[in-house]
């Protein structure tokens, strides 16, 4: 497969992955002692991009409940998740059209072949 494909494909699957998280994160949200995750993507020595999932272990809003003991809500932040969610949508859809070009090229070159 050639450099440029395999780059944007496996782009394309870490971006997926990270998006799956973000969704996971936003379903959550309202779901007590919640922790969110969070997606890194990594960049290999040949090109390919791959996503790391991690915790974050940063406690949640504490709320006062009538008996006086405290509650530990979820850490999810939904304008932080809903932001995370555009830019991942957004390179998604930057890598797509990449990957649409390379082979348009190549679909090209093979024509200009024979």
């Amino acid at each position: 497969m050639p450099f440029s494909i395999n780059s944007s494909v496996s782009a394309l699957r870490a971006l997926g992955s990270k998006q799956s998280v973000t969704a996971n994160n936003i379903a959550n949200s309202e779901t007590k002692e919640f922790k969110k995750s969070t997606t890194l993507l990594e960049v290999g020595s040949n090109g390919t991009v791959s996503a790391k999932t991690q915790p974050v272990n940063t406690p949640g809003t504490m709320i006062n409940q009538p008996d006086g003991s405290l509650e530990e809500m979820s850490n999810v932040d939904l304008i932080q998740e809903t932001t995370e969610m555009i830019t991942t949508r957004d390179a998604y859809e930057a890598n797509l059209k990449a990957l649409k070009i390379s082979t348009a090229m190549e679909d090209t070159v093979l024509d200009l072949i024979g």
